[in-house]
């Protein structure tokens, strides 16, 4: 048998609209109207969109979440792209090229001689050649040093850590590495970590008598 329903008196329907009514004002103020509450989230995924457009932008490179990152070589101090950045060597515009003596005041570019081990390379595009020497600051003793080259081809290389310029990598046809020895030291143990003393870039349209007339002379 059902029991009666409880009668509320005119106090406590009021006590009960005030409290659904407080309850609802501070719903909306936390979460507002539904359109409103649909912004965050709709901010938030235009903000994973942008950082996903922008993941290869540095910070404070304009408009607010960065600009495009220039074409660009980082240097490391330790193996794999660790211990500290030395520095960045930027690439020159196409046709032209870059050498940097490390071991010059002239030329220096804040990167230290003999300390980089490994490098990161952002947005280089194809036809780029860059060059690592192992060179002492007289250049007919640079031609019995160490050198290694590395050619990227057909696509631009967006992100990619050499963590060693000792090691051979696997050319997948669009990024090639080749280490030189002279022919009186070929096949003995290679000596390029630790012992950079000269950085050459040279970008896309650069001619190949230009690269094989400036070598690793400086």
């Amino acid at each position: 048998m059902m029991k009666p329903s409880r009668k509320w008196n005119r106090a406590e329907v009021l006590q009960t609209r005030g409290v659904m009514i407080l309850g609802a004002a501070l719903v909306l103020s936390a979460c507002g109207s539904p359109e409103e509450a649909s912004a965050p989230v709709e901010q938030a995924l235009s903000t994973a969109k942008q950082a996903a457009i922008c993941e290869d932008c540095e910070p404070g490179g304009g408009g607010g979440g960065g600009g495009p990152v220039p074409p660009h070589i980082e240097f490391f101090e330790g193996n794999n792209a660790s211990q500290d950045s030395l520095g960045k060597v930027y690439l020159p515009p196409n046709g032209e090229f870059r050498s940097y003596d490390l071991t010059a005041a002239g030329t220096n570019i804040g990167i230290p001689n003999d300390e980089a081990r490994s490098m990161v390379l952002r947005n280089i595009p194809p036809g780029t050649l860059i060059v690592l020497c192992d060179c002492p600051h007289s250049t007919a003793e640079c031609v019995f040093k160490d050198k290694v080259y590395y050619k990227v081809w057909n696509t631009t290389i967006v992100s990619k850590t050499i963590g060693s310029f000792e090691t051979d990598l696997p050319s997948d046809g669009n990024f090639v590495m080749n280490y030189w020895q002279h022919p009186w030291f070929s096949g003995s143990e290679r000596v390029m970590d630790g012992k950079v003393s000269v950085i050459q870039v040279f970008a896309s349209g650069v001619s190949p008598e230009v690269v094989n007339s400036v070598g690793c002379d400086y």
